[in-house]
């Protein structure tokens, strides 16, 4: 760094040869800088292009000097270039006055440095200001140490540890990458690697791995809020574990680069952490059962809250208390309720997820988290098993005890919420004093059983048990019907398949269509017990039909749940031999709306299916997203165009409608797929799709889904 006189003698001699240009101002720069990095320019030309690069600039930038000329020497600052110092000392220059700033560059392998720039203006013979002379020194240790001990100064008060600290200065790629800029040597006496390792491989590479996703977390969230301090272990060169307290403040941040610049300081609080466990514990820990208690309850609800809202899921909260309780206690000996409560939360914990949490609410009470649920029903079955543990019988000695529990639930965010990521917000106390609300109501009505705080919700779920129930029956009884709807050879009107389609003929609500009910199935995991009802149904309904001489292939939808079992080939052969039906006369339809990573993950299962004979289709095409690629991989014979493209066609359809649906047959028949279009309810629509080619269609205009007995032989 040349000290403030060396610039100002620099500027003189430079000012001095103002006549010179070309080579002669070239040779005098070099004359001038010899062995500093820096570069000329034109400010005459558009663009201020550079016209000489010195050796020591090209081997600091990494760029060859056939890539600097003709480019603004401000290239360097790639897409952060929302750096005022940057601009205004160009500007100062260019007035005609030496400036000097330091600016965030980018090398040829896109590794930031912080680059000292003087700019040296130098002037022709009118006075006019004709070539920049700027000098380009890397100042990045300087500027890394010195704002990590501005940081350490603001952060001076809160530092409070066991002595050691290193600093750093991390950039946050909006992308998700993470790079460590600059770390101090102090880093090394810390963990006992060194700067190299830490640059080279990155911070998460130091993090336990336990401490990972959350310190993942942790970066993420840098890149919007200003400051955070954070607890989290290290694990040192020897495979110890220091814990250490982070300060991290963000410095600056670049929209257009999209980069965030962190400088923090790490202080090692090892030996505080093990002082601070036990009191952590007897704070947050319940000393009889050594489960969470009210107060560490409470900071999972908010967490669980805070995931809800972010991943579009529900938690819930269920408090628990035992009924009667107190005689235990009263007849017996306290001893022996410890012992129960010990042994009643040994059951509980085998009924929840590793997700959930289960708490000690004081007395004979529990709570019970429910994290990560995909919709608001999906805490009844987790009840269910809860209140089914309760009362397993209890023994201990000479005593035997039957137990029964009172359980108060609240939901969050609300069932009725249409969108659950953006609903209605709710502290985590106030879902707490609403699962004890609903406790209370369930003690004064319902004893031995779960409530929900809200009458509207309570009514909801205990309809939804009710109608699971009724569906368990229906399956075990005769109650689910199959109706057929046909699909028609386009080319004869000739019927030469139906599609099975399940109805619950309800006892009370009459015939319900699979809209109704189908969704429930999914969700309570009934969906191989339906597949298993609908396939049988449906083979006998056809070896009647070629009984019958009028043989129809029947196509039977298969559920994910079904798909993925690793039995489905057996299934279906077994079904196919009790019947003593032909394979052909049976097809699978699989939905597009199918995860497309199950799809990939059964292939294997459907190809069996195809070995065996059976037809295997790709129902609902167009609404997902399935390639070209996986309409390849999957082992199809046929593909149905989802309804949602037929009903755009008509008399005057959008002539992009009619295009698209001719890309999609001819990608099938290029597959060599049977194609069939779902939902032709008008003439018109039968025509196209004629004109078109498709083979089959399927729809209202032909025939409703109908009893087996009513199926036309042609349409």
């Amino acid at each position: 760094m040349h000290p403030a006189g060396e610039n100002r003698r620099e500027h003189t001699a430079l000012a001095g040869a103002a006549a010179q240009v070309g080579d002669e101002l070239q040779a005098s720069a070099r004359r001038l800088f010899a062995g500093e990095s820096f570069v000329v320019s034109d400010v005459r030309q558009v663009g201020n292009p550079i016209v000489h690069a010195s050796p020591e600039f090209e081997a600091l930038t990494l760029y060859p000097a056939p890539e600097l000329l003709g480019r603004d020497v401000g290239f360097l600052m790639r897409d952060d270039t929302d750096q005022p110092a940057a601009a205004e000392a160009r500007t100062v220059a260019l007035g005609g006055n030496a400036a000097t700033a330091v600016v965030r560059s980018y090398r040829a392998d896109g590794s930031l440095f912080y680059s000292e720039q003087r700019h040296y203006p130098v002037k022709d013979a009118s006075g006019a200001v004709a070539f920049l002379v700027t000098l380009v020194s890397d100042v990045t240790d300087r500027f890394h140490a010195a704002a990590a001990q501005e940081v350490a100064r603001e952060l001076n008060a809160t530092l409070e540890g066991d002595g050691r600290f290193f600093h750093y200065a991390l950039l946050i790629k909006d992308d998700g990458r993470v790079q460590v800029a600059w770390a101090s040597e102090s880093f090394g006496i810390v963990t006992g690697y060194s700067v190299d390792d830490l640059v080279v491989s990155g911070f998460d590479r130091f993090v336990h791995e336990e401490d990972r996703s959350r310190f993942s977390e942790r970066l993420a969230a840098l890149s919007r809020q200003e400051r955070r301090v954070d607890q989290y272990r290290l694990v040192t060169q020897g495979g110890g574990v220091v814990w250490v307290e982070d300060f991290a403040v963000r410095r600056w941040r670049s929209e257009e680069a999209g980069v965030t610049a962190v400088y923090g300081v790490a202080q090692d609080v090892t030996l505080a952490k093990r002082g601070a466990s036990d009191m952590w514990r007897l704070a947050h820990v319940d000393p009889l059962t050594g489960l969470p208690n009210h107060y560490l309850l409470e900071d999972r609800v908010q967490q669980a809250q805070l995931l809800a809202r972010r991943n579009g899921q529900y938690v819930a909260l269920a408090v628990l208390d035992l009924d009667h309780f107190r005689f235990v206690n009263q007849t017996f000996s306290r001893r022996r309720g410890d012992r129960l409560l010990l042994e009643l939360s040994r059951r509980l914990k085998r009924t929840l997820r590793r997700t959930d949490t289960l708490a000690r609410w004081g007395g004979d009470s529990f709570a019970l988290l429910f994290a990560d649920l995909p919709h608001p029903y999906a805490v009844l079955p987790a009840l269910q098993k809860v209140l089914a543990a309760v009362e397993e019988p209890f023994a201990d000695g000479s005593l035997s005890l039957q137990l029964a529990a009172s359980v108060g639930v609240d939901v969050y965010p609300d069932p009725d919420d249409p969108r659950p990521g953006e609903g209605r917000s709710r502290s985590a106390s106030a879902l707490i004093d609403r699962a004890t609300e609903a406790l209370r109501k369930a003690k004064e009505t319902r004893r031995g059983s779960y409530r929900f705080c809200d009458d509207d919700v309570d009514l909801l779920m205990h309809e939804r048990v009710r109608t699971e129930a009724e569906l368990r029956e229906a399956l075990a009884t005769d109650q689910l019907v199959l109706h057929y709807q046909p699909r028609i050879d386009l080319a004869t009107g000739a019927v030469g398949s139906v599609e099975a389609l399940v109805r619950w003929l309800h006892p009370e609500r009459g015939l319900l269509k699979p809209a109704d009910f189908l969704p429930l199935v999914e969700e309570v995991q009934l969906g191989q017990a339906l597949f298993e009802k609908v396939l049988e149904g449906a083979c006998r309904q056809a070896k009647r039909w070629q009984a019958e001489r009028t043989p129809r292939r029947v196509a039977v939808n298969i559920s994910p749940q079904a798909l993925e079992r690793h039995d489905l080939a057996a299934t279906v052969k077994a079904a196919l031999q009790r019947h003593d039906l032909h394979p052909a006369l049976l097809e699978i339809e699989v939905s597009e709306r199918t995860a497309l990573a199950t799809l990939e993950a059964n292939i294997e299962r459907l190809g069996e299916l195809r070995e065996m004979g059976v037809r295997v289709a790709l129902d609902d095409f167009g609404v997902a997203q399935a390639s070209l690629q996986h309409l390849r991989e999957l082992p199809l014979d046929g593909l149905k165009i989802d309804r949602s493209f037929v009903a755009k066609l008509g008399e005057q359809a959008p002539g992009e409608d009619v295009d698209l649906l001719r890309a999609i047959i001819g990608i099938g028949k290029s597959l060599k797929l049977r194609v069939t279009a779902e939902g032709v309810e008008t003439r018109a629509q039968n025509a196209l799709l004629r004109s078109l080619r498709c083979d089959e269609g399927q729809g209202y205009l032909f025939s409703q889904p109908v009893p087996a007995e009513f199926v036309p032989v042609v349409a």
